[in-house]
């Protein structure tokens, strides 16, 4: 079925091979295309059935597929204070889970089988590393099973370590090893003590340095590193370093909106406010065409950071129609379309209007009465909002 005659010329296509497989797979995963990268990974390992690289490929699609459905993909919650730990995501599908699981086991199967045949195959020892580092962030991120996810970690550090010794100078495994120094690295003095005594070590500028050397140079990890560099240039709050990172990648991966979006907040936090808005502007724009991949753009979280920098230059009733706009977006999250009624609320408080600031604030009440936005609103019922009792 692969062979395809051209209409015009009757010329026969030959069948995609490994390499085209695995570039058009990533260029769909950096695209946020995940069933397509995930029908591209699932040919290339039948192509090559014992590669644990193509295995790992396609677990890897299977469970950034299930993060971005979750809710877990926004570098934000990654940043300080580790929200990621707090924030309430969507429940995780079981058949999802089983999917990841299922090829993340066949990639650790092979690579461990390869590595206790050729000891010194390098690539075997980076593939089991990625295997285990997959693991970790599932474990991390989607399960919650910290120590699950600890112990997933010092396995992949232990095998990429391996395959940095079989092969030196090979920048890859760098990536695994950097994310790893980087993360032990910023944990609190007391925690990092236990993990020490557990067997962790880290040291965080070591792990910029690393990712930083990843991403600054072309190999097969270099467009991971760029996007992990984006996370850490925000969680260290050098918000102007993460913008050529992210307007690199925009440009590489234009069907991707998060990485615009992304853009326009680095931007923003940077005090880049006219850059901040030309991003968030495009972004609209663009899903009101129907571009290509910004079809669910996240509108509500995008009217929602005009409306705080409008609100930051006093242009109030411009920052208030942005805030409506971020509640009544189609498929507004839930904790933007809260946001901005508080916000709303508060500037309408601003602006001496008791009984619209009462309205703004129930309706954010309303939404979810247990989050930290709500306890807020409930404080504003009774005592005004006024930005000089706020600092």
């Amino acid at each position: 079925m692969w062979a395809l005659a051209a209409a015009a010329g009757g010329v026969v296509q030959s069948p995609p091979n490994a390499a085209e497989l695995t570039a058009t797979g990533f260029d769909h995963f950096y695209n946020l295309e995940y069933p397509q990268a995930i029908a591209d990974f699932a040919r290339l390992t039948q192509l090559e059935p014992e590669s644990p690289s193509a295995w790992n490929h396609l677990s890897q699609a299977y469970l950034y597929q299930e993060m971005e459905h979750v809710g877990a993909l926004a570098s934000e919650l990654y940043g300080p204070g580790d929200p990621i730990l707090t924030i309430r995501l969507l429940p995780l599908n079981p058949a999802a889970a089983q999917r990841f699981q299922s090829a993340n086991q066949r990639a650790l199967a092979l690579a461990q089988a390869q590595t206790q045949a050729h000891p010194r195959a390098a690539a075997a020892a980076y593939a089991l590393a990625v295997a285990w580092g997959l693991r970790g962030t599932f474990d991390f991120v989607l399960r919650k099973a910290y120590w699950n996810a600890l112990t997933d970690a010092g396995k992949a550090r232990r095998a990429a370590l391996r395959a940095v010794a079989l092969r030196p100078g090979w920048r890859e495994p760098l990536l695994i090893l950097g994310v790893d120094d980087y993360i032990v690295g910023s944990l609190p003095w007391m925690v990092r003590w236990l993990a020490h005594l557990g067997g962790f070590s880290g040291n965080k500028r070591r792990g910029i340095a690393r990712i930083q050397e990843v991403a600054s140079n072309p190999g097969g990890a270099r467009t991971e590193a760029q996007i992990l560099m984006v996370v850490v240039d925000r969680r260290e709050g050098w918000n102007r370093q993460a913008i050529p990172w992210l307007a690199a990648l925009a440009q590489a991966y234009p069907r991707n909106v998060l990485f615009a979006v992304e853009l326009g907040e680095a931007a923003e936090a940077a005090g880049e406010h006219a850059a901040a808005i030309a991003a968030f502007r495009s972004v609209l724009a663009r899903a009101a065409a129907g571009a290509p991949g910004f079809q669910q753009a996240p509108l509500s979280r995008v009217w929602y950071e005009l409306g705080n920098i409008d609100r930051l230059f006093s242009r109030y009733p411009e920052a208030l129609a942005d805030y409506r706009q971020a509640e009544s977006a189609p498929q507004a999250e839930p904790r933007y379309r809260q946001a901005a009624a508080l916000a709303a609320g508060q500037v309408e408080d601003q602006l001496g209007r008791r009984p619209e600031a009462l309205a703004d604030y129930r309706r954010c009440i309303a939404i979810n009465p247990d989050g930290p936005a709500a306890h807020l609103a409930e404080r504003y019922l009774d005592h005004p909002f006024h930005p000089r009792k706020e600092s």
